[in-house]
């Protein structure tokens, strides 16, 4: 039986950070697959990059000014 939780366990860890990248709203479209593979790939490792590299509120949209004639 402790063989069974030791998997649990394993399993989830392996898990969690692909479910944190997938529910983050940080990265959109091809950027979030990209983390996604290097997660996948080097887990635990990809993960804290993502999280200090990546900005927290995500991309900021730069708004244009509207010159008005007058």
């Amino acid at each position: 039986m402790n063989e069974v939780a030791f998997l649990i366990i394993v399993l989830s860890a392996y898990i969690l950070p692909v479910v944190i990248v997938l529910n983050s709203k940080r990265t959109q479209g091809h950027e979030k697959n990209a983390w996604l593979i290097g997660i996948i790939f080097f887990s635990w490792l990809a993960l804290v990059m993502y999280l200090t590299i990546v900005p927290k509120h995500g991309r900021v949209k730069k708004h244009r000014k509207i010159k008005m004639k007058g």
